[in-house]
């Protein structure tokens, strides 16, 4: 029987906020955005109210990525990935008063999750068979000024049956150029089936030796109508292209496709490794 798993990238404008669910059913969150067409209990992080989230990653403390942190206890990871060398003082620092409550937020949860993850714990990452096979690699570097946060975001690689999905932050040039001098980041993201842009598709962003070693059948952007400087169309020109809606597609943004799921995994078919799935909600 197949094994597959279903990433869903939410319509949050601008922010990110990514659901991939495991074979197993377990759940892995990416970030906590939220969009202002969510209302009432139907942001993303709320739809997950009764599922077994594993696993969370909060990419970097910006408030598009943690802004419906607030309901964050709702439903609590069994394990939470940030990055640790951003001190609270740090996140604290020059945040509106309108915006408090939410970064006093992380921060608490921040110095909660400070036990190491121990290598029987079910929901392990280190250990694919905890995920039905689903491979999770993260990936970050803490080398960068702390005046950006973008750059300590953490990049999430995710591979079931050969079929592979690379799932950025808001990692700027500095970051990705310290990342691509590390063989063991080159080889996980070599060659993949479906990249998440860095930094919503924008300019400041694209790293071009970085997209040509992804090299994706198709580029995903996060983003908003407000967007400036988007690099779409050099993503465009960089990914291969694949079917989406029974028409070929390389670059999909939720600003004009809406809600991006993907389902990727093991097929049925002997004839084939994998099997790859892109539908959007408009």
């Amino acid at each position: 029987m197949a094994r597959l798993a279903t990433m869903t990238v939410w319509d949050v404008q601008l922010g990110l906020a990514i659901h991939v669910k495991a074979p197993n059913g377990k759940y892995i969150v990416i970030d906590l955005g939220t969009g202002t067409y969510e209302s009432g209990n139907s942001t993303p992080i709320l739809k997950r109210r009764f599922d077994n989230i594993a696993y969370m990653i909060l990419t970097h403390p910006h408030l598009d990525h943690i802004s419906d942190i607030l309901n964050f206890d709702i439903n609590q990871p069994k394990i939470l990935l940030r990055p640790k060398s951003l001190t609270n003082a740090e996140v604290m620092y020059g945040v509106r008063i309108c915006d408090k409550d939410k970064f006093k937020k992380y921060c608490e949860i921040n110095d909660r999750y400070n036990s190491p993850v121990r290598d029987d714990d079910e929901n392990n990452t280190e250990n694919p068979n905890n995920y039905a096979g689903l491979d999770i690699q993260t990936f970050s570097t803490s080398a960068c000024d702390h005046s950006n946060f973008n750059n300590f975001s953490i990049i999430t690689v995710f591979t079931l049956s050969g079929i592979k999905v690379v799932v950025c932050g808001d990692n700027e040039k500095e970051s990705l150029d310290i990342l691509m001098k590390r063989s063991d980041f080159k080889d996980a993201v070599r060659y993949a089936d479906v990249l998440v842009a860095p930094h919503h598709g924008r300019e400041s962003a694209y790293h071009s030796d970085f997209v040509s070693l992804v090299n994706p059948r198709v580029t995903i952007i996060s983003d908003t109508n407000k967007s400036d400087a988007s690099a779409s169309d050099k993503y465009t020109k960089m990914s291969r292209g694949w079917k989406v809606g029974g028409i070929d597609r390389k670059c999909i943004t939720t600003r004009n496709d809406g809600n991006i799921t993907v389902v990727f995994g093991e097929c049925d078919d002997p004839a084939y490794s994998g099997t790859l799935r892109i539908s959007t909600s408009k």
